[in-house]
């Protein structure tokens, strides 16, 4: 590896760090109007909304820092990071960045570690076949907020891009003198611009952005295609739609407004019953019988599944009054290279399957071949009618080791 010398500095920096970094409530805690059992991979947009964001939130500085084998990266927190020209040791802690890494074109076999959350995801989709690299890399050095730096140190990284809200992380790698460069949603909960300020980051470490500019037009012009049809419609013509962030029988929490949530349901020309909640927030039966939404959608970070509801088996909850459920229309996001929900490989699908999902009348996208079509032209990949399947019926496992309740926004 590019950074064999920062194992002897290591040494010194262990000693001020437990185990496993710093302790989870030292961190300083993003506004939300969520408990503090919340959690969940996509709440990074929670701290961007509190975050200033523009057209360009990394730079590449041209400093004298800057010599033949390093490049000095601004990352979204402002900070200035020196990395290893093209790093052969890369982790990501963020969840989503494997199927974006992917789609930069950077060699796959320098991604040497990830989150357990990400692990669960490429495990039970489509993204293990299309990379069985990937499948079994390290992930063991971080569960929830916290990093073991001496498992992490094992991997001996050259970069590692973490959730940039995270503080213990940051000062985690900091004293064993790793290069972290942090990002987070963008303000407002906008994927697709997320997506561009993440591949913006990612090319410039790691010197390709492959297809990505390519899909980013592809999100934006399938957003176009949908406006055009859903921004001439009344509130009345809008269905009301709730997005369950997280659920079980101890947590029910919806995504408000300046969440991913909100942002797709707005896209899609919906009403978000929750968009009086902040990013994201708990609510409880009462407050759902009184929104009544018409259509519930469920994350894949959630293994509750739309049977579950439809047959009423979860403790504590009756939705058989909601209309939702009482009209069939409950709905598990897709997954695909990642969780549709976030900024990932597969934005540009998840525009036009909440259009469907939201508007059957209005769009007839045929997601099987669009599914395919897609995949094809952006990672050159084959996949067949029954994968593309697979890709709409996620499974209830992707949703292991997301930590939903180790730690407040757990990415």
């Amino acid at each position: 590896m590019k950074k064999n010398l920062y194992l002897t500095l290591a040494l010194a920096g262990m000693l001020a760090l437990t185990g496993c970094g710093n302790a989870s409530n030292e961190v300083p805690e993003a506004g939300s109007t969520s408990s503090a059992t919340e959690t969940g991979e996509a709440a990074s947009s929670e701290a961007a909304s509190e975050k200033p964001s523009d057209e360009s939130s990394a730079d590449v500085k041209d400093t004298a820092a800057d010599s033949a084998d390093t490049i000095t990266v601004t990352d979204m927190n402002g900070r200035e990071v020196t990395v290893p020209k093209d790093p052969d040791s890369v982790v990501l802690t963020a969840l989503p960045l494997p199927s974006i890494y992917a789609l930069t074109g950077a060699p796959i076999e320098n991604l040497k570690g990830i989150h357990p959350g990400s692990t669960s995801a490429i495990a039970n989709s489509i993204m293990g076949s299309m990379y069985p690299d990937l499948v079994g890399i390290a992930d063991n050095f971080v569960e929830g907020q916290d990093i073991n730096v001496e498992e992490l140190l094992k991997i001996d990284p050259d970069v590692v891009i973490y959730w940039g809200e995270y503080e213990n992380q940051y000062e985690a790698l900091k004293s064993v003198n790793i290069p972290a460069v942090g990002v987070f949603g963008e303000k407002g909960g906008n994927v697709v611009d997320t997506l561009k300020t993440w591949v913006g980051i990612m090319g410039q470490l790691f010197g390709t952005t492959g297809n990505t500019d390519k899909v980013i037009d592809y999100a934006n012009e399938a957003l176009k295609e949908v406006d055009e049809k859903v921004s001439t419609l009344s509130d009345k013509e809008k269905p009301k739609v709730l997005y369950l962030y997280n659920h079980s029988k101890e947590q029910i929490s919806a995504s408000g407004s300046g969440f991913y949530g909100g942002f797709w349901i707005d896209a899609a020309g919906g009403n978000n019953v929750a968009k009086e909640i902040e990013n994201f927030g708990d609510v409880n039966m009462e407050q759902i019988y009184e929104w009544d939404p018409d259509i519930i959608i469920l994350t894949t970070f959630t293994e509750t599944m739309p049977d579950d509801l439809y047959n009423n088996s979860i403790e504590g909850q009756d939705w058989s009054q909601v209309s939702a459920v009482k009209n069939g229309k409950v709905y598990k996001e897709p997954l695909g290279v990642y969780r549709w929900y976030v900024p990932c490989g597969d934005t540009p699908l998840m525009v036009k399957w909440m259009a469907k999902t939201l508007h059957p009348e209005l769009f007839d996208y045929d997601m099987i071949d669009e599914i395919k079509k897609y995949y094809k032209e952006f990672y050159d990949y084959d996949v067949t009618d029954e994968q593309a399947q697979g890709i709409l019926d996620a499974s209830p496992e992707a949703a292991k080791g997301t930590s939903w309740n180790a730690t407040r926004s757990g990415k």
